[in-house]
């Protein structure tokens, strides 16, 4: 199992290695903001060069969207297994509601407060961290994969991979999760599709007095919460159910994860595992006052279940709002199927071996609501079923304010890293990504790969 000198020298290294995380964090590499273009490149480089002066061999990948995937070759001997470690560089923006700069980070109480210290760097980091506490060469090649479009949606991070030669791996493993509580080891067994999607209604002209016409014209806000309220209510009422051994997390762990906020019932795990979900991120209508616009438009994140077909999905959407023609446009920018991930046998057992050295449990399985397109895109191109290995804690913000990674959590995840690596060095032989079978809403029995999505849409949407 893992030696106790590697572990040594992770803990003998944390301060600095937890100084150097907090310089990266710094870098606000937003990859929805043009910008922040010369940071997204600024943190490609930062971590290059990190790995670069640990001995691996480094090359920056270039994609049609101009952000760097970082590929970094970490040697072993000879015929060594291979393992390849998948994470992002990029990060949201930040938004309001910040407690402290999310970009200047700050430790308080134990945990570290950066846009990116949970999703991805911190969790990212921590793998780097266990690379480089190994003495002399590394028990399997390791390639780390690491992009800087996936909070975008991976635009062509599938042509990358599809050019990359010599992968082989035994595992590839993500982590890009959160943990089931502060101190259960997570395995995420599968992840929601997204569909990513506008919605407009144009009413023609322009915005008119509303006192001297209002009841007069056709009001497309009203419109546009209308058709919300018939997608919201319809789109996903005839979803499968599907039955599951997974861990399920408590109405309260979920209510502290999203602290202030309104929920919905009960079952909250089954609403953000289970069922498809309506979302509205953005709304722009009129500017206020006394006026009614003549536009209205809602940008839309679907959240798709198990086993539903992305190319369903669009076609229920549209014929539930085609009564709303001809005011009404709904437009589908990308999507992502939903996917099951989990491990085969041998992985899964290096996980539970690997953290019952390292915190005295094996880990627990949970399905997830979010979607990682890189998932899906790895798993068809190196045919073997990708690990998720959540590093995160459970009210770690992703995506919100205060985004926060725990030290304790991640110094556990830096052991539990170089333990897996440990594990995961006896032969193996990955098994290949399953083709899927099921029927559509007409009967029709369709098939594809377990992350293809068979649909063509238009562009890429995370």
């Amino acid at each position: 199992m893992i030696s106790p000198q590697v572990l040594a020298a992770a803990k003998q290294r944390q301060a600095r290695r937890l100084t150097e995380l907090l310089d990266w964090l710094a870098i606000p590499s937003v990859s929805a903001d043009p910008r922040h273009t010369d940071d997204v490149r600024r943190a490609a480089r930062w971590l290059a060069s990190w790995q670069r002066a640990r001995g691996a061999t480094v090359d920056l990948r270039p994609t049609r969207n101009g952000r760097d995937v970082v590929v970094a070759r970490w040697p072993a001997a000879p015929g060594a297994r291979q393992v390849v470690i998948y994470g992002h560089y990029d990060v949201q923006p930040a938004g309001p509601g910040w407690s402290s700069h999310p970009f200047r980070p700050v430790i308080r109480d134990g945990v570290i407060y950066a846009r990116g210290a949970n999703d991805d760097k911190g969790q990212l980091f921590a793998h780097l961290c266990a690379l480089d506490a190994w003495p002399g060469v590394l028990p399997a090649e390791v390639i780390v994969i690491a992009e800087g479009a996936e909070e975008v949606g991976s635009p062509g991070f599938a042509q990358v991979i599809g050019e990359l030669r010599g992968l082989r791996p035994t595992a590839v493993i993500v982590s890009d999760t959160e943990r089931y509580d502060d101190g259960t080891p997570t395995v995420t067994i599968s992840q929601r599709g997204r569909l990513a999607a506008s919605l407009t209604v144009d009413t023609g002209g322009t915005a008119v007095h509303a006192g001297r016409l209002g009841g007069a014209v056709v009001d497309p806000s009203l419109i546009l919460a209308d058709a919300l309220r018939i997608l919201r209510t319809e789109l996903f009422a005839d979803t499968i159910a599907v039955r599951s051994t997974a861990t399920t997390r408590t109405d309260d762990s979920i209510k502290r994860a999203a602290p202030g906020r309104a929920t919905v019932g009960r079952g909250l795990d089954k609403r953000v595992t289970l069922r498809g979900s309506v979302g509205v991120t953005q709304l722009v209508a009129g500017t206020g006052g006394a006026s009614l616009p003549s536009r209205a438009v809602a940008t839309l994140d679907l959240r798709l279940p198990p086993r539903s077909d992305p190319a369903d999905v669009v076609l229920r959407a549209r014929r539930l709002l085609a009564s709303f023609a001809p005011h009404v446009r709904l437009r589908f920018t990308g999507g992502v199927p939903a996917i099951e991930t989990l491990p085969d046998d041998f992985v899964r057992r290096a996980v539970d071996q690997a953290c019952t050295a390292i915190v005295g449990r094996p880990a627990v399985d949970v399905r997830s609501g979010g979607t990682i397109p890189a998932v899906g895109i790895l798993a068809r191109a190196l045919r073997i079923r990708p690990l998720l290995l959540g590093f995160g804690p459970p009210a770690g913000n992703a995506h919100g304010p205060d985004e926060a990674m725990d030290i304790a959590g991640w110094a556990a995840g830096v052991q539990l890293s170089a333990a897996l690596l440990s594990a995961l060095t006896r032969p193996i032989r990955a098994e290949p990504v399953p083709v899927l079978r099921r029927k559509d809403h007409h009967g029709e029995i369709r098939q594809f790969r377990c992350g293809e999505l068979p649909v063509q849409l238009e562009g890429e949407g995370r």
